[in-house]
């Protein structure tokens, strides 16, 4: 099981200013490699107070700080750019990184970001599959075309190529619908769960179908990860965990549930699941969540859910995201490092 530290980078500007944010988020990626985390995830968002609008930028400055923890993101919004420029980027991250780039890839469920960049959500899910197929053979193709509904490329030769080959492992981001875990599984991609979103039940019916659908697409099972993201708090017993983390995943939860925007904003039916997910989060309570849609607690609870996930799922990767909520930085730290040293040695061999 690899385990990594996510960020979304969640600001509550009433906390700190933005500046000392990024000084105490490097902090955290510093602390991580020092742990003995094997990657470091971030997030990309734009017009709102998740804080970073370009992963690949903050990715190169974890590359130049770390030498040894993978670097992904989850996820690049790919509707939302040249796939090109975006090839060229992660190319250049991937290069000078020492081939540590993990490409997780996502269409987004904000209806402010598509607004921002005049865009419609109608079109998510063919823009994300054109930019994907432009990125993949950029990658690993000496030139090409394409010619798109949405993009066009001429004769395009990208230098330099990405370190790793055949190109970067990119990992599809599946939250709440069922077309996502069929399109991740057609491609042969790995697979990024976002694991508050639904009960295990769903998720194992939906990981059997990318299974499946990988299977028949000629995909080779041992090529590709599940890995799931997972917002967490680790303290010394549980009453102790719900008692410090409660309030700041209330905040975080009540941040990012009025983003998704009321439904009858959202057009058509691609973003249905989300609909229903952001009505929910606009009135969840904690004990909605916790403990099955979270993993909070002691490192007992989270030894015993984990061990659940890879029995369930074949989960094989596990991103925390633990700052959230505006967490002071000594309670975050004490649960990355009981984290580490009391849950992590229970899934590592050899």
């Amino acid at each position: 099981m690899k385990f990594g530290m996510l960020s979304l980078l969640d600001h509550y500007p009433e906390d700190k200013s933005e500046e000392q944010y990024y000084k105490d988020f490097f902090a955290e990626v510093d602390l991580a490699e020092e742990l003995g985390f094997d990657a470091v995830w971030v997030g990309e968002h734009h017009f709102c107070n998740y804080v970073c609008p370009s992963p690949q930028i903050v990715a190169m400055a974890i590359a130049q700080r770390t030498t040894r923890m993978r670097i992904g993101t989850a996820v690049a919004l790919l509707p939302h750019h040249d796939p090109i420029r975006l090839a060229e980027d992660y190319a250049m991250l991937d290069l000078l990184s020492g081939g540590r780039l993990d490409f997780g890839v996502g269409r987004g469920f904000i209806k402010l970001i598509y607004d921002g960049f005049n865009q419609s959500m109608d079109e998510s899910r063919g823009r994300f599959r054109e930019a994907l197929e432009i990125i993949e053979r950029a990658w690993t193709e000496e030139t090409f075309s394409y010619r798109g509904e949405f993009y066009t490329a001429n004769e395009v030769k990208l230098l330099p190529r990405p370190l790793q080959k055949p190109m970067p492992p990119i990992y599809m981001a599946a939250a709440a619908s069922r077309e996502s875990f069929v399109a991740a599984g057609h491609k042969g991609h790995s697979l990024l769960l976002a694991l508050f979103t639904m009960p295990l039940s769903a998720f194992k019916e939906n990981v059997q179908l990318y299974r499946e659908t990988l299977s028949q697409a000629g995909h080779a099972a041992q090529d590709i990860e599940v890995a799931g993201a997972y917002h967490c708090f680790v303290a010394d017993t549980p009453e102790q965990a719900r008692q410090t983390w409660e309030r700041h995943y209330m905040r975080y939860l009540h941040f990012v549930g009025p983003l998704i925007g009321p439904p009858e904003k959202i057009p058509g039916k691609q973003y249905d699941a989300w609909k229903r997910l952001g009505e929910n989060m606009r009135h969840v309570t904690f004990d909605q969540m916790y403990p099955n849609l979270v993993l909070c607690g002691d490192p007992s609870q989270c030894v015993d859910r984990i061990g659940l996930l890879q029995e369930e799922l074949g989960l094989s990767n596990l991103m925390l995201y633990m700052d959230l909520g505006g967490l002071d930085q000594k309670e975050l730290r004490g649960s990355m490092e009981r984290f580490a040293t009391k849950v992590m040695p229970h899934f590592r061999t050899g």
